[in-house]
């Protein structure tokens, strides 16, 4: 079942994300993903500098790095760029939760995630899951 995989892999990131930091375009990204309980580095995109420069500073300071741009066209690019740039000084860049979102989760912004998860978690609460349990983890 899609929805299970999609709050599963969101799990895994959110723990993830206590030791590795997640790339997003702007700061409404950010607020979306600390309202959804991501407590971990998140470091915002729309800074003023180039991507090549971002992409130094990131590489010198990080180890590894996790990409959640936007699943739109400007986002698919911006990830696409930012992987082989990053990836490209050394860092290691994981994908899979963008992978996962984008293929599962029928959005075209960071920004609406907190209410597909909270669509999921009323469609799960409809086929019998414990919706409270849901609502708990997700902090909805």
């Amino acid at each position: 079942m899609p929805e299970n995989r999609v709050l599963k892999t969101l799990e895994k990131y959110r723990i993830k994300n206590q030791d590795v930091p997640i790339i997003v375009e702007g700061r409404n990204d950010l607020g979306c993903l600390r309202s959804l309980d991501f407590q971990g580095s998140i470091i915002v995109l729309n800074s003023g500098n180039s991507l090549v420069h971002f992409s130094e500073n990131v590489a010198e300071t990080n180890d590894e790095v996790i990409i959640l741009t936007d699943f739109d066209r400007k986002g698919v690019e911006i990830k696409k760029n930012l992987q082989m740039y990053i990836s490209g000084l050394g860092c290691r860049v994981d994908t899979a939760l963008w992978e996962t979102l984008r293929k599962y989760v029928p959005i075209r912004t960071v920004e609406e995630l907190p209410f597909a998860v909270q669509r999921i978690a009323d469609d799960l609460e409809h086929n019998a899951i414990d919706h409270e349990t849901i609502k708990r983890k997700w902090n909805l």
